[in-house]
C-alpha cells in the first residue's frame, strides 16, 4: 500500500525521540499499522524533521491530529516546536 506523509514536526533544540517510541504514538494516533515514521536533517539548521507517513486515506484526520498532538504532548513532553499536517494525502472529515 502506497504511503503519504501527512504531518512533519521539529522538536526542541537538543530534544529527540527515538523510532520505537515515535512509531507507537503515530500507530496511536493514526489507528491503523500501515504505517511509517522518518527524520531528515534539517538544511542549514540544527535539528530534524519529523515525517508521519499512513495511507492516502487515512480516515478523520482532524481526530487523527488531536490524538497525535495529546500522545506527542504525553511522551515528548515539550519537546515539540512545530507539528504541521500537510494537504493533499487526507480523507475522512478533513
Amino acid at each position: 500500500m502506497y504511503l503519504v506523509v501527512h504531518f512533519q514536526f521539529r522538536l526542541a533544540p537538543g530534544a529527540s525521540v527515538g523510532p520505537a517510541l515515535l512509531k507507537r504514538i503515530w500507530w496511536a494516533a493514526a489507528q491503523t499499522p500501515q504505517i511509517d515514521v522518518s527524520r531528515a536533517a534539517r538544511h542549514q539548521a540544527d535539528g530534524f524533521i519529523y515525517s508521519l507517513s499512513a495511507p492516502a486515506n487515512l480516515a478523520d484526520i482532524a481526530n487523527v491530529e488531536t490524538r497525535l498532538r495529546k500522545l506527542l504532548d504525553q511522551h515528548v513532553v515539550g519537546a515539540v516546536n512545530t507539528l504541521i499536517r500537510l494537504p493533499g494525502g487526507h480523507g475522512g472529515n478533513a
